[in-house]
């Protein structure tokens, strides 16, 4: 019932997320979402098989492929048919499904991303542990997320009230996080140096 709720909300928001969105990350997100993709790239490598979880309008997507040396045998899942239908530009299997239950087999992909969607779960633990099941021994899972940390302004600040007072997400603890991880099946988590309401974390299963 959260996720269905969940979904509905982002149905509603695809239109506009990517215009809001961008505002989180000049006040707030930026210095960790630079983090994660800084550190996405370095792993990227040509024929690399990576999943994007909650890959929204697939703008995160996107800029990846960008950097990418390569092409990348990338797979676009979200629980929103109107994000996913927001990333038809781009080359990609895009799965219509939810982060908790992932339709994939298991050791399928050497690096799974999900950026700004693992806050919107109730409990980030199953997803975690789908994540972790669905990477290939030596692979990485990389994370940004909004984490309850201080906000750098006032404008961050009253960025992170509406996006609790939404329903779009929670601020999430960053040491709960990472104990989350490892009880999911992680073999070491690294958190990426970043300062503001928001975290950059790499899990090494």
């Amino acid at each position: 019932m959260i996720i269905a709720r969940k979904s509905q909300t982002y149905e509603a928001l695809s239109a506009t997320y990517d215009l809001a969105h961008e505002r989180w990350l000049r006040f707030a997100g930026g210095e960790a979402q630079c983090a994660f993709e800084g550190a996405v790239t370095a792993l990227l490598k040509p024929g690399t098989t990576m999943l994007d979880a909650a890959c929204g309008t697939g703008a995160v997507a996107r800029r990846l492929l960008r950097n990418a040396d390569g092409p990348v045998d990338l797979v676009l899942l979200d629980n929103s048919a109107k994000m996913l239908g927001r990333c038809a530009d781009i080359s990609a299997n895009r799965v219509h499904g939810c982060m908790t239950d992932l339709p994939f087999n298991a050791d399928q992909f050497e690096i799974v991303t999900c950026a700004w969607g693992i806050e919107t779960l109730n409990d980030p633990g199953p997803a975690l542990a789908e994540f972790v099941r669905v990477t290939r021994p030596g692979g990485h899972i990389c994370l940004v997320f909004c984490a309850d940390r201080p906000t750098r302004s006032i404008f961050g600040a009253a960025l992170r009230h509406r996006i609790v007072a939404s329903g779009r997400g929670r601020f999430l603890d960053n040491r709960a996080m990472h104990q989350k991880a490892i009880i999911a099946g992680a073999k070491s988590v690294q958190t990426l140096h970043c300062i503001g309401p928001a975290a950059a974390m790499i899990l090494h299963v």
